[in-house]
């Protein structure tokens, strides 16, 4: 019996390979997090990229359970599979401050959009994940603001530029 429970422990910790902060952001011991967002619907988001820059690889899933990772390679070649898009406009007297960022990817048909937004004029912040279906088909999965570490724009120079504002 007491072997069996050591070869179960084995077992179960080799297979673990999230470090302890991974239960909340999918985080590998050999990556950085670039961007974390908890949504309203209880899952979350994460963006990483291996420690010295091999793959960028974006993650979302409920709290044990990872749903979706993109892309399945991690490898160099997955930079150019995300373009991030992005915009800022200081404030005057004839504007308001505005601060859009984007990270966009294609995966099975379906774009998938993560987004940061500021517009001072309202003091609004949105962040969250727009799924693309079609151009009839959008579904805006809203992210808990407060939630949000990291910063997309620090994709700015890694992957792909584009040129779409999703807003």
């Amino acid at each position: 019996m007491v072997k069996l429970v050591v070869l179960y422990s084995i077992l179960f910790f080799s297979i673990f390979q999230f470090d302890k902060s991974s239960k909340t952001s999918y985080q590998l011991k050999n990556e950085k997090l670039v961007y974390q967002l908890k949504m309203k619907n209880g899952k979350q988001l994460s963006v990483c990229i291996d420690k010295d820059e091999k793959y960028i690889v974006y993650r979302y899933g409920s709290k044990n359970k990872i749903e979706l990772e993109y892309p399945k390679e991690k490898d160099f070649s997955s930079f150019k599979k995300f373009e991030y898009s992005g915009w800022s406009r200081g404030g005057g007297i004839k504007n308001s401050a505005m601060e859009l960022k984007y990270l966009a990817f294609t995966n099975n048909g379906i774009k998938y959009v993560v987004y940061d937004t500021y517009f001072l004029e309202v003091d609004k912040l949105e962040a969250g994940i727009k799924v693309i279906e079609s151009e009839n088909k959008i579904t805006d999965l809203k992210g808990l603001k407060k939630s949000r570490k990291g910063n997309l724009s620090d994709l700015k120079d890694k992957v792909n530029e584009g040129e779409e504002l999703y807003d």
